[in-house]
């Protein structure tokens, strides 16, 4: 008679609460992975679907204005002697262009759709944009009807400057 015995057990320690919790979680993952091999797997990026696909459309809409405005002819303008010049200049298309840009970027924020990288990286280039459109100022002088300033800070659309 030549039966095999059954391997034996290595004897192990005895484990806290805590840790037999712990194996028993990591036991049912093995167990879900394994009968659930569809499942996704949360990415290692923290940037949602959502977020994703906010970004594209905030980029597209700014890549169409870069393509569309010469961002050095915009900056060129410093100054307009009358309101009939500045509405008939070619930055009163771009100025309008990039308010549908900042109300698109205002309600995605006030959505809570960007998360703090995504913000930052759209407000920089956004800022860009709208410093080559410039901010119209009065001339305290009198002299010239309005002066156009191309090196203001720009918020994020939604925030405030602090």
């Amino acid at each position: 008679m030549n039966e095999k015995q059954p391997a034996s057990k290595p004897i192990e320690a005895p484990r806290t609460a805590a840790e037999e919790i712990e194996r028993e979680e990591n036991e049912r993952y093995e167990w879900w992975m394994a009968n659930n091999p569809t499942a996704e797997v949360a990415q290692a990026s923290p940037e949602t679907n959502a977020e994703k696909a906010a970004k594209a459309e905030c980029e597209e809409m700014m890549d169409s204005f870069e393509q569309t405005y010469d961002l050095e002819a915009l900056r060129a303008i410093t100054q307009f002697d009358s309101k009939e010049e500045r509405e008939s200049s070619i930055r009163q298309p771009a100025l309008d262009a990039l308010s549908i840009i900042f109300k698109r970027m205002k309600d995605l924020s006030d959505q809570g759709t960007f998360l703090r990288e995504t913000r930052k990286a759209l407000g920089v280039r956004y800022e860009k944009l709208s410093n080559a459109v410039g901010n119209i100022t009065e001339d305290k002088d009198g002299k010239i009807f309005d002066i156009v300033v191309h090196n203001r800070r720009t918020p994020f659309p939604g925030d405030q400057l602090s």
